[in-house]
């Protein structure tokens, strides 16, 4: 956990520690801006209902979405001194509201795309500034892990809500939780940190003079992300096949929220003690075999086991690679840049995963996530001795 409340003002610049009450308005400040990719699958079903597309269709609209979020991510990122910390974040959520509400009124392919569009903008300035400040903590592995335990906490409730709103209302139901959602993240930004990291208060390091292996290490962001979002953007299309209601498959996708909270959680306890390359490839593996049976086993009982550790192993593996790109970057950048990481990987794999579905069908979703976990697997194996050097030095 971040330092207590009472260290000096100073000392919060530099450590990126904050306290309690900034550290709520950020968590639920960045989970608002999550809540679209929370409930992807269930949103991207319902607009397959509702406006009658296809599957590839549907992959786009979500790609386009994380596009716009990894391009901000990625400008907000490297220029991250720029970007006033709570002024960001602010523009940020009132993009988000803008999107969501307009997301409600869209007709077709192209309105909604347009809409998405500018739901990404906003998220990617809220989750760029957040990622940034977390980066700067003074245990930023253990600072994503609580990151993605309030994520699950929060997810485990929104899984359970969007299924009756759009029962309510299809695809407009959803987008309205969304944009409530969004108004939320407005209220705490009054507590939000209006302080950073500076860059030069840690690091001379030009980007260019970043190690490689910090770049190997976001690369393999990028690669975990999109193999994960080639399945997620159509599980619920997963249990549509198996025979499932969309509240069953809510129940599932709310239950498996809730377990998740066991992987960042045993991050926090382990912390670096097994150092990084050996908890995400043995998660990576348990992974593989998760995306097999959900592609293969065409029974809800199958689903109900595999889809909660799909989910939980992406949220495990995560926080690993964010601390290995702290150690690349004290300085938060490239941390900054992994939601622009996160996202592209989820653009490629929306995208990758429509058309491999409308093309092969769901073995062609299974075989192209599996490829991508396997060389996931073999970037790991490269970094992981450096990263693991790089630990021992900065933990003195």
């Amino acid at each position: 956990m971040p330092a207590s409340p009472s260290a000096t003002s100073g000392a919060a610049r530099i450590t990126g520690d904050f306290s309690r009450w900034q550290w709520v308005a950020l968590l639920v400040v960045v989970c608002s801006a999550f809540s679209s990719q929370m409930v992807m699958p269930l949103w991207v079903g319902a607009v397959i209902d509702d406006l009658h597309l296809s599957e590839a269709a549907a992959g786009r609209i979500g790609s386009f979405e994380f596009m716009a979020v990894a391009l901000v991510s990625l400008l907000v990122a490297f220029r991250i001194q720029a970007f006033p910390t709570r002024l960001t974040a602010a523009v940020g959520i009132v993009l988000l509201v803008l999107g969501n509400f307009a997301s409600v009124f869209a007709d077709g392919e192209g309105s909604l795309i347009v809409a998405r569009m500018i739901c990404g903008l906003g998220k990617g300035l809220v989750v760029a500034i957040v990622f940034s400040l977390a980066a700067g903590s003074s245990r930023p592995t253990r600072a994503f892990a609580l990151l993605n335990i309030v994520y699950a906490l929060f997810s485990t409730v929104f899984y359970l809500i969007v299924p009756y709103a759009i029962r309510w209302d299809g695809a407009s139901g959803a987008f309205l939780a969304m944009g409530g959602v969004a108004v939320l993240g407005a209220l705490f930004m009054l507590r939000f940190p209006a302080h950073r990291l500076t860059s030069s208060e840690l690091t001379g390091l030009s980007i260019r003079s970043l190690p490689l292996f910090g770049f190997l290490a976001f690369a393999a962001l990028i690669i975990l992300w999109s193999g994960h979002n080639v399945v997620w953007t159509f599980i619920e299309r997963i249990g549509v096949r198996a025979g499932m209601e969309i509240t069953a498959i809510g129940a599932v996708l709310s239950f498996s929220a809730l377990l998740t909270i066991a992987g960042p959680s045993l991050v926090r306890l382990l912390d670096t003690r097994l150092g990084y390359g050996t908890p995400m490839i043995g998660a990576i593996l348990l992974k593989i075999g998760a995306v097999l049976v959900i592609g293969y086993v065409v029974s809800d009982r199958a689903f109900m086991i595999a889809v909660p550790a799909f989910m939980l192993l992406s949220l495990f593996i995560t926080p690993y690679v964010m601390g290995i790109l702290s150690l690349a970057d004290p300085a938060g950048r490239l941390a900054a840049a992994s939601s622009a990481a996160m996202t592209a990987g989820s653009s490629l794999g929306a995208w990758v995963g429509g058309s491999s579905l409308q093309a092969f069908g769901f073995p062609g979703l299974t075989w192209v996530a599996v490829l991508h976990f396997i060389l996931f697997t073999l970037i790991v194996l490269s970094i992981a001795p450096v990263a693991n050097r790089h630990g021992r030095l900065a933990a003195g």
